[in-house]
């Protein structure tokens, strides 16, 4: 009797103890100074309508947005590092009130300070409070109301009380009241800008906070012992009329309401220990420290996310906590050491190391492994006959009650089959052992209620059949290559039975025997380790590897589709399982929902605190894992209507060019404002962080990205990294493209976030190319001019040489043919006749006419032969000498030249050789010698004219010969140097006339 009664006390305690541990708790994450804060001790926290979370420390302000912390202090310009209060006003700017220091403005680029010295009532800011276009600023001494737009500050103080210390602010009909400590209720009055003081009716007043028509006034929980929460009609409170409950015990400092209007509110005991974060009612307040696990009493402020719907508490000894509020998709139940979770029908059976826990929705029930042991020792005691009489009295029937160790929990064919390691046992209807079969397994599959397959531990697979009459045994020997070993799963698919091993791979159970898939090159796979059957009646199969297959087994065997681990968050397969057309796969880091190559991942986020799951089952629409604290039961309709579209929106929060972060004007709250920007060529390495605005869950985001205008621009791999690196890039135009995968809900979406533009080299732009054409295009326009204008001028010039040659020709020839030479020569022929001397005038008009002949025929030519030359000053000079009767000896020297090649200029030397004949012999000159000598010094031709006449004097006017002037003028004409005449002459001795000439031929 007195066991009996134990044994009932034990397991009512067993399952008071259970029944509580079937409790929920919310997932929450606490920011600390290991995380980035720079104080533990937190005064205020707000979140602002862009998403960042503010926080006012003792030691600075920290923004956190995507759990990414940046602090700011003194010498980033704020009034004052103790913050204890922050607000955000109507055009989204915000304000920071320190206790000490003034308050700080920041308007998304600069922090401004106001303080005592700007106007300020005092520096020891308490309260914050916006409304419209003024912010109220509250201290421990008055009321300062500063107008957002011209900042112009007006201050509100009640003279006769030197401690005006104001706690909260609310409004009322579009009018703004003020709570003070000690001195009572004020209401604004804007128009004539002070106090009106309402009534006195309460010391102590911490905190106000109105919801709809009520306020909740905290006061001092000492002195109003379970009052220290009163609740009022506003107009009661305006009015002094009494609240319409009161309740609590601390000292709440702050409030905040929910999307669902649940209250919570934060204290602290100072003194004594009431502390914490409590839901206030209208009649009551319940700690939520547990629940919502804030690991802290301590407690001073409280903000509300209503976005994502998450909760922020401020405290003075942790830092901050955020708790999701989110309860639906997940919650916990605490058994420990959960091994393996089964359900049927409504019955939820939870297998650990302490017995199997069975939960219905009206009662729960425990089976302890007592009950396993004795149920084993009944069957050796009253069974005859044994599946296997040596195996199972060795191993089973002399085990103790410390030898039971629970491996599994199975439904098969509505059954229920507990597998330990004392033997497999079957529960009844009504949850109670029925059964028992001394089997020592792995892994076990019931074909129907008298038939099944084990895979014996370490050896091979046998099958049993007549389990309720006399046993047969069918082994499945290893000599046998096509039986499998090591199996961890059998699975039933369109009527065929397949067996998983761990380290053969799959085999197919067909007509009584085995096929391996690996033996026969069906499939190569061989650590397998988990498998479900889908919708679709395909099997699906984990790998060692952490491979996921989605094989097709009603025809031919093949594979239709491969999940490679990488695109699984996780590496090792803990559990597979199917809901709808979504896959479930169970590792190491969490749970992964897979449909269409997406992914829904959950985990300690979502509230698995502890993701080494060791098990888990579908039960209608829930999925429940089980893992070594507890297990989990998760909402996958919720989950999967979180899926629903989400805005994202992209910002840039770091852009660095060269290395070197842009100005801090580019930005805008932390952002960069604008979607393009333009570099220099020589500027074009650039590096940048984006982010996902307020995503609620930014662990849980992957990027890549693209970039187009770059040749054969691809999608860079998945990653975590929201950094992107471009090196050198050419000038053009470039769009950088990310795409972002959010494995919260499943979604993928993208977004051209940056248009970088690189400009060109000034010699590659195309005001420079333009400028470069027009440049060259004037040149050689101005060297088309200049040169046509050069050929006109060369043409001018020509005609003018042509002209003045010809001119000169016949100036030459009238020279030479002077009406006084003519003269004289016809006078010649004259004398001659009245000489009767018929011979000479008949040579000398002979000579004449032949002379008259060449003259005319050379005139008309630029160059002729030195021969001709020769030949027309042969002429010449006899003619001349017969006229002057002076016999004048004449030399006329080539040198062995080519005379017949060498070309020159016609009657050139005829001047100079007239000029001997008319002033170099006198009759003092005995023997008249004239000698014409031709020689080539290199490229030059040389023309020597010498006589031993009576030369001249250089300043005479012999020297201003006028055929001298003509043969300069003719050499000038043929480009001659100056030099090319020369005349040296010695007065009683002789001339002699130089004439330097180009070599030139006929041909050229």
């Amino acid at each position: 009797m007195r066991y009996f009664i134990k044994n009932k006390l034990l397991i009512f305690v067993c399952l008071l103890c259970y029944q509580l541990a079937f409790t929920q708790t919310y997932t929450s994450k606490n920011y600390t100074t290991l995380d980035g804060l720079p104080n533990k001790s937190i005064y205020a926290i707000k979140k602002d309508s862009r998403g960042f979370l503010w926080v006012g420390t003792g030691a600075g302000i920290s923004k956190i947005n995507n759990d990414v912390i940046t602090n700011f202090y003194e010498e980033d310009g704020l009034a004052y590092n103790n913050c204890w209060a922050i607000e955000e006003d109507s055009n989204k700017n915000m304000w920071f009130g320190s206790y000490g220091g003034g308050l700080t403005f920041f308007d998304g680029k600069n922090f401004s300070v106001l303080n005592t010295s700007s106007g300020l009532i005092n520096n020891h800011i308490r309260k914050l409070f916006s409304y419209k276009e003024d912010v109220f600023v509250g201290t421990k001494n008055g009321v300062s109301v500063i107008d957002i737009n011209s900042k112009s500050i007006t201050n509100l103080v009640y003279e006769k009380d030197d401690r005006f210390q104001v706690m909260g602010f609310f409004v009322y009909e579009n009018e703004v009241y003020i709570q003070t400590y000690r001195s009572g209720l004020w209401k604004y009055d804007k128009n004539n800008k002070k106090l009106i003081f309402l009534h006195h009716k309460y010391n102590s007043v911490f905190s106000i906070f109105k919801l709809d028509n009520a306020l909740f006034v905290s006061f001092d929980g000492f002195a109003y012992k379970n009052k220290s929460i009163k609740k009022f009609n506003i107009q009661d409170y305006i009015s002094g009329i009494k609240p319409t409950s009161e309740f609590g015990n601390s000292v709440f400092w702050s409030y905040i309401a929910d999307n669902k209007q649940n209250i919570y509110g934060v204290a602290d005991g100072i003194n004594y220990p009431t502390g914490g974060l409590y839901e206030v009612s209208n009649k009551s307040v319940s700690k939520q420290n547990t629940l919502l696990n804030i690991k802290s009493t301590k407690q001073w402020c409280i903000d509300y996310d209503k976005s994502n719907n998450n909760l922020y508490v401020g405290t003075l000894d942790k830092g901050v906590f955020k708790v999701n509020l989110n309860k639906e998709i997940a919650s916990f139940n605490e058994v420990k050491n959960v091994i393996d979770i089964e359900v049927k029908d409504t019955i939820t059976y939870v297998l650990s190391e302490k017995g199997l826990y069975i939960k219905s929705k009206n009662s729960t029930s425990y089976i302890l492994p007592k009950d396993f042991y004795s149920k084993k020792n009944y069957f050796f005691n009253h069974n005859k006959t044994l599946i296997s009489e040596e195996d199972a009295r060795g191993r089973f029937q002399n085990n103790s009650l410390k030898n039971i160790e629970f491996r599994s929990i199975k439904k098969i064919n509505d059954d229920i089959w507990v597998n330990t390691t004392i033997g497999l046992f079957k529960l009844s209807e009504q949850n109670s052992i029925e059964k028992y079969l001394p089997i020592y397994t792995d892994s076990f599959y019931f074909t129907s209620k008298n038939a099944a397959f084990f895979q014996r531990r370490y050896s091979h697979v046998y099958a049993l059949e007549n389990l309720h009459k006399k046993v047969e045994t069918i082994i499945f020997d290893l000599k046998n290559k096509e039986n499998p070993r090591d199996v961890v799963s059998i699975e039933k698919v369109n009527n065929q039975l397949y067996f998983l091993s761990k380290s053969s791979g799959l085999y197919k159970y067909q007509n009584e025997k085995f096929i391996s898939f690996l033996k026969n090159d069906i499939w190569d796979e061989k650590e397998l380790t988990q498998a479900v059957v889908n919708n679709q009646d395909q099997l699906v199969i984990g790998t060692s590897r952490g491979d996921v297959f989605i094989t097709e087994t009603l025809d031919d065997f093949k594979v239709v589709k491969t999940i490679k681990n990488k695109n699984i968050i996780g590496n090792s397969i803990l559990f597979l399982n199917i809901y709808n057309n979504y896959l479930i796969i169970g590792t190491e880091r969490g749970i992964n929902l897979y449909k269409d190559d997406n992914i829904t991942f959950l985990d300690k986020e979502q509230g698995l605190n502890n993701t080494l799951f060791t098990s888990a089952v579908i039960a209608k629409n829930k999925l429940l894992v089980g893992s070594e604290i507890g297990y989990y039961d998760i909402d996958l309709d919720k989950v999967i209507a979180n899926h629903k579209a989400k805005t994202y929106n992209f910002s840039i929060t770091d852009i660095q060019v060269n290395y070197e972060k842009i100005a801090s004007y580019n930005y805008h709250w932390f952002q960069y404002f604008k979607k393009t920007i333009e570099l220099p060529y020589n500027r074009n390495t650039i590096s940048f962080t984006y982010v996902v605005k307020n995503h609620p869950y930014p662990n849980k985001l992957k990027y890549r990205y693209k970039i187009t205008s770059i040749e054969n621009s691809k999608w860079s791999n998945w990653t975590v990294d929201n950094t992107i690196h471009l090196n050198y890039l050419k000038n053009g135009n470039y769009n950088v493209i990310v795409e972002v995968k959010d494995y919260s809900t499943g979604q993928t979406y993208a977004e051209n976030i940056l248009e970088i533009t690189i400009l060109p080299p000034f010699w590659k732009t195309w005001w420079f190319m333009c400028i470069c054409i027009i440049v060259v295009l004037f040149v050689l326009y101005s060297i088309y001019k200049i040169r046509v204008r050069r050929i006109k001028k060369e043409e001018v010039l020509k005609e003018a040489i042509y002209k003045r040659v010809s001119e000169t020709k016949i100036e030459a020839l009238q020279s030479q043919m002077n009406p006084h030479f003519i003269f004289n020569a016809m006078n010649s022929i004259q004398n001659f006749i009245i000489d009767n001397d018929i011979d000479n005038s008949l040579k000398y008009m002979g000579e004449f006419s032949k002379l008259i002949r060449k003259t005319l025929y050379n005139s008309s030519l630029q160059y002729i032969s030195l021969a001709d030359e020769i030949s027309y000053l042969q002429t010449y000079i006899e003619l001349e000498n017969l006229r002057f009767q002076t016999k004048i000896y004449t030399s006329i020297i080539s040198n062995n030249l080519d005379t017949e090649e060498i070309a020159v200029p016609p009657m050139l030397l005829q001047p100079i050789i007239e000029n001997v004949f008319k002033h170099a012999f006198n009759i003092k000159v005995e023997k008249p010698l004239l000698t014409i000598e031709f020689t080539q010094n290199n490229d030059s031709l040389i023309c020597e004219i010498t006589d031993n006449g009576s030369g001249f004097d250089a300043n005479s006017t012999k020297s201003k010969s006028k055929g001298i002037k003509l043969v300069k003028e003719r050499l000038h004409l043929l480009n001659l140097p100056e030099d090319s005449l020369a005349i040296t002459s010695i007065a009683l001795k002789g001339t002699v006339v130089t004439v330097t000439l180009k070599m030139r031929t006929l041909n050229n």
